[in-house]
């Protein structure tokens, strides 16, 4: 309600003054009023923070993370002072440990190069064949035969020396012109241009593993691709086991298998020996070259280092045996063995090693023969025949009294077991062997029918002309 008065009439002097005088006390009471008024709103102050509280949770969070390690390590003490075998891994330490790897990684594999290189460098030794250097100048005199048109001929060689040569095992000229239609025709194959079972047939399966060997490396000579992946990539699943017992490289398996071997003794006693018993010299040879290629290392450094007490003395002697191919024997000589060495004999002794370092094949089996006729009891007594090294003399003595029934009961087991590796010991068999391993199997079994029985018919058919390349079947 406004306290203003409003103006009206008055009838004299004295009443008017009153009602001016009252309006103006109200008018003052009003500017008094106003005066006691706030008119300012004090500011709400806030108290100060003068510390960092993100800093103080922090620092509390670790404090709180160190009390735990403490505790930690604390139960991992009395662990390990309460048990013989405690658990003490810890993946903090296996991932610094990474870390650390990764970080000396280079200088890791720069030290592991150079001790690789330096352990080939070392173990490289010069190899000196009198029987190679023989093969070089027969190849020469050869060369010289069929030169003699286009070369000059020095004196006392060639055909100057020698009235009559020896006939050369194929006309070279036809072997390489065949080999080249062979490669192009293993080339449309892989290429799609021609069926690859047609192919394989009137190639592959016609050649014996050298020639295979010698073919797959000039395929990849010249048209610089794998022969055997490319076959496998076009044809059919079918074939792949095929295939790969065709063209995979004997040493290579070898290799794998001696390798392992080398750490179990047991088994490294009947794959080394077999290894090398079961190849003539050239290619005796060539696995213990292969083997040093791949391994970078020697066939007897891997066994000086691998393997220990008498049978790694026996390995080493006997795959030092330069004469193990020859065709030479001496019965007397057997007889003579067979009475020094006697029964209680050493494995060890320089006797009875030197009998395995020198003696061929023939001189061994006429060895065991005399040995059991004169003693009345076989070289391994029963007492050693735990012993990994009377599995190597069992294995040689086995072997050599039949090498074709060893390998028919071989490829005759792996037919049950294993049909990539029946298919491959079947590839590598020369054919004289094979002829005489099928009429081994086909005393117990027909190889045809089981073959058969196995395989495809398309797969079968070009394995059975494998088996009998000198026959129409």
């Amino acid at each position: 309600m406004s306290l203003k008065l409003d103006p009206f009439l008055v009838c004299n002097r004295l009443v008017k003054e009153e009602w001016e005088n009252r309006e103006y006390e109200l008018h003052l009471k009003r500017l008094n009023d106003i005066k006691n008024r706030k008119t300012k709103v004090e500011t709400i102050r806030f108290p100060v923070i003068l510390n960092n509280s993100k800093k103080a949770q922090l620092e509390e969070e670790n404090q709180n993370e160190i009390d735990r390690n403490a505790l930690y390590t604390e139960k991992k003490i009395k662990k390990i002072n309460s048990q013989k075998n405690p658990d003490i891994w810890n993946p903090e330490y296996e991932k610094r440990k990474i870390r650390e790897m990764n970080r000396n990684r280079g200088i890791t594999s720069l030290e592991t190069e150079n001790q690789r290189m330096y352990k080939k460098i070392k173990n490289i030794k010069g190899a000196y064949s009198i029987k190679k250097w023989d093969e070089d100048f027969e190849n020469h005199l050869r060369y010289l035969k069929f030169s003699e048109k286009k070369f000059y001929t020095p004196r006392g060689m060639g055909h100057r020396k020698l009235k009559s040569l020896p006939e050369m095992k194929y006309d070279r000229a036809n072997y390489i012109q065949k080999n080249k239609n062979t490669l192009k025709m293993l080339n449309q194959a892989v290429n799609q241009q021609d069926r690859g079972d047609v192919v394989l047939m009137k190639t592959l399966v016609q050649l014996n593993y050298y020639e295979r060997m010698e073919t797959k490396k000039s395929y990849e000579e010249t048209y610089q691709s794998d022969l055997k992946k490319g076959l496998t990539k076009v044809m059919e699943k079918q074939y792949e086991p095929l295939i790969n017992a065709l063209l995979t490289d004997n040493n290579s398996v070898d290799i794998d298998k001696i390798y392992e071997s080398l750490y179990e003794p047991s088994e490294a006693a009947v794959v080394i020996v077999e290894a090398i018993i079961s190849r003539n010299s050239e290619d005796r040879d060539s696995l213990l070259a292969a083997f040093e290629t791949k391994i970078d290392s020697s066939l007897s450094s891997e066994i000086e280092s691998k393997l220990e007490g008498e049978l790694k003395i026996f390995l080493l002697s006997f795959i030092q045996n330069q004469n193990l191919n020859k065709d030479k024997y001496d019965e007397k000589q057997a007889d003579s063995w067979a009475k020094n060495l006697g029964k209680n004999f050493s494995y060890t002794s320089d006797e009875f090693l030197e009998i395995f370092k020198s003696s061929s094949k023939k001189q061994l089996n006429v060895f065991f023969k005399s040995y059991q006729k004169i003693h009345g009891i076989e070289l391994c007594k029963e007492s050693d025949l735990y012993k990994p090294i009377c599995k190597s003399i069992k294995f040689i003595q086995t072997y050599l009294n039949n090498p074709i029934l060893f390998k028919t009961e071989k490829i005759q087991k792996t037919f049950k077991a294993n049909k990539p590796e029946f298919l491959r010991l079947l590839a590598i068999q020369p054919q004289k062997d094979l002829d005489e391993i099928v009429k081994n199997y086909n005393k117990k079994a027909n190889i045809d029918t089981d073959i058969r029985n196995a395989f495809s018919q398309d797969v079968s058919r070009l394995i059975l002309k494998m088996v009998h390349k000198n026959t129409d079947e």
